[in-house]
């Protein structure tokens, strides 16, 4: 008898299953659509500081003095609670607050959706397993306070493990469990372990949570106010300065991100700069030792506060890729922006949302606020240089106006773009500049149009 041929149904059948079958053997990476190296409204001369600094009424304006920097930077930890002072606080933390600060964190990541790196979801036993490993029953009424430094680049973890967790399956660039990433030299309070003692609890200047345990030298408190308060220090302001352990700059020990700040033992006869770096012992404590970098990544004390030198911090960054939460050593929005007010010692918060509630007000938005009022706000009582642009969950820098368009600097991931069947993203992943009407007619709405808070970083 003869076969009878497949009809097109079980052919289009038979194509669906085998789909199928290998998608239920294989995760793939979520790709997106690269945005253009010249992005949509701009031109390859907005591409250095120099442009904008040319166009700025005031370059080299003070902004504010060190010591009113200082005020700033004690009004963030007093006045509005964005910040901390680690050197201040109590010796004794309260237990209480401790646990439940961990414990939410477990309930939070474990209520919501997330996705290991093969794409499936991340099952109760693997939150089961965290619970054991956050240990907060152990935590006692009044935790004695313990201080640390970091010895490499380390990242901050919401929970404590190195296994990533994604909203979006096979999302690789967003890991949600990422907080934060700390450089070489940073001090930090440590107030609780894991069960396995591989992971230390901690607080910095900025943020809170899970450092591995080989990334911190226990130290003492007098050696945190020296590292703090010592005159003699430089700061890296490269976007990425490399540490020698010798002085021929052969010996590689790893890299600071701008704003890093080291104690400076001065130069050597052939011009590196002498600095003191923390070394974990074998017994976990620290150890002071040498080091060098190159006087070209580095200045003795901060920069003065200028839109001049803001601006050109800013553009060090051009281009550097984006890094969620400091993943692969990067940065995201609200870090870019931190790390280049660092430099001339004005320590803003973490997060954008926090970085949008300090300085001086020059409007808060509502999302139906006509984009000309913005730009009004921006034209007559903004500064470039010194004025950042709060988005939800976005934070931006404004660098001023081109043919009435305003732009600004900033650490994307991307921007949407309408089409005829949709929104579709398109991925900048860096430093950029971008004219603020990117992604009108989006559903999202523009960079302008999701602006709600414009501010002064100024007293």
């Amino acid at each position: 008898m003869k076969r009878a041929k497949p009809t097109l149904s079980r052919r289009f059948l038979s194509l669906i299953l085998f789909l199928g079958f290998l998608s239920g053997c294989a995760a793939y990476e979520k790709l997106y659509y690269r945005a253009p190296s010249l992005l949509p409204g701009t031109e390859r001369t907005m591409k250095t500081a120099g442009f904008w600094i040319s166009r700025h009424p005031c370059p080299d304006r003070l902004i504010m003095t060190a010591d009113e920097i200082q005020n700033l930077n004690e009004s963030m930890v007093n006045d509005l609670e964005v910040t901390q002072d680690i050197i201040r606080m109590p010796s004794l933390f309260p237990g209480n607050t401790l646990r439940e600060w961990i414990e939410e964190d477990l309930r939070r990541c474990k209520a919501q959706t997330f996705f290991l790196r093969n794409g499936r979801k991340a099952s109760s036993s693997f939150f089961n397993e965290m619970y054991h490993t956050i240990n907060s029953k152990d935590i006692p009424v009044k935790v004695p306070l313990r201080y640390g430094l970091i010895v490499h680049h380390a990242s901050q973890r919401v929970l404590p493990t190195d296994t990533a967790l994604y909203s979006t399956a096979m999302d690789i660039d967003f890991d949600k469990l990422q907080n934060n990433a700390l450089d070489v030299g940073t001090p930090v309070v440590i107030l609780h372990e894991s069960h396995n003692g591989e992971w230390l609890y901690i607080l910095d200047r900025m943020h809170r949570g899970w450092i591995e345990r080989d990334k911190i030298a226990l130290c003492t408190p007098a050696d945190v106010k020296t590292l703090i308060h010592s005159p003699d220090f430089v700061v890296v302001t490269a976007a990425k300065g490399d540490i020698y352990r010798h002085r021929s700059l052969m010996e590689w020990h790893d890299y600071a991100r701008m704003g890093t700040r080291f104690l400076h033992k001065g130069k050597t006869k052939d011009g590196m700069v002498h600095i003191i770096i923390p070394i974990r012992r074998i017994d976990g404590n620290v150890s002071f030792e040498s080091a060098y970098m190159h006087a070209s990544q580095v200045h003795e004390g901060y920069l003065p506060y200028t839109p001049r030198m803001i601006i050109q911090q800013a553009f060090e960054m051009i281009n550097e890729p984006y890094g969620w939460g400091g993943m692969y050593g990067e940065q995201d929005c609200s870090r870019f922006i931190k790390q280049i007010f660092d430099t001339v010692g004005l320590y803003l918060p973490r997060n954008s949302s926090k970085q949008a509630i300090v300085g001086i007000p020059i409007g808060e938005y509502p999302a139906d606020t006509p984009d000309a009022e913005k730009q009004t706000a921006l034209a007559h009582e903004a500064l470039a240089g010194i004025t950042v642009m709060a988005l939800r969950g976005h934070v931006m820098l404004f660098l001023g106006f081109v043919n009435d368009r305003p732009y600004a600097i900033h650490e994307t991931w991307g921007y949407r773009e309408k089409r005829w069947y949709g929104d579709r993203v398109r991925v900048i992943n860096r430093v950029a500049v971008t004219d603020l009407s990117l992604g009108r007619g989006s559903k999202r709405g523009s960079y302008l149009e999701r602006t709600y808070a414009i501010r002064l970083l100024a007293q």
